[in-house]
C-alpha cells in the first residue's frame, strides 16, 4: 500500500512540475484572448505572457499566433529579465522569436498584420512594423534597435 501511495505522490508531483513548465505556452494559446496576460511561476522565474493577435494572410487564414513575454530569471542573488515575441503556428509549435533587449521594446498591440511599438525614450513615438506570412529575418522595433529571428 505505501508503494502505491508513493507512485500516487510522485504522479502528482511530476504533473505540477510539467504544469508549471515556462516552455509551455497553452495558457496563453488555447484562450486566445487579445490583451489577456498569464503570470506563470516555476520557482523563483517568473513569465508574464500577453497574447496580441493573429497573423494572417491574404485569404484570411491565420499563420501565426503572436505573445510577448517578459521573464524574469533569478541568476545566483540577482535577477536578470528578458523580453521576447513569440510566433506560433496554427498547432500551437513554436515557431519563431524575437530575444529584445528591454521589456519597453516589446509591442504595445498588433492590427491588421502590423505591430506597434512604443520608442522606450519617447512614448510619443510609434513604430510600425507590417508582418507577412514570412515573418522578417531582422525585426526592427525602432529606427536603431534590431533584432535577428530566431528559428525553431
Amino acid at each position: 500500500m505505501k508503494i502505491l501511495t508513493c507512485i500516487f505522490f510522485f504522479f502528482i508531483v511530476c504533473e505540477i512540475a510539467h504544469s508549471q513548465s515556462l516552455e509551455d505556452f497553452n495558457d496563453v494559446l488555447i484562450s486566445l484572448k487579445i490583451g489577456k496576460t498569464v503570470t506563470k511561476k516555476s520557482g523563483k522565474d517568473i513569465s508574464q505572457r500577453t497574447y496580441i493577435g493573429t497573423i494572417t494572410d491574404s485569404m484570411g487564414i491565420s499563420k501565426y499566433f503572436v505573445v510577448k513575454e517578459f521573464l524574469k530569471v533569478q541568476a545566483a542573488i540577482v535577477y536578470h529579465g528578458n523580453s521576447r515575441i513569440l510566433f506560433f503556428d496554427r498547432k500551437n509549435k513554436l515557431v519563431a522569436t524575437y530575444n529584445l533587449n528591454l521589456p519597453c521594446e516589446l509591442p504595445y498591440k498588433l492590427y491588421q498584420n502590423t505591430l506597434y511599438f512604443h520608442y522606450c525614450d519617447d512614448i510619443n513615438k510609434i513604430n510600425k512594423v507590417e508582418i507577412s506570412v514570412k515573418l522578417p529575418n531582422i525585426l526592427c522595433v525602432a529606427p536603431s534597435r534590431c533584432y535577428d529571428k530566431e528559428v525553431y
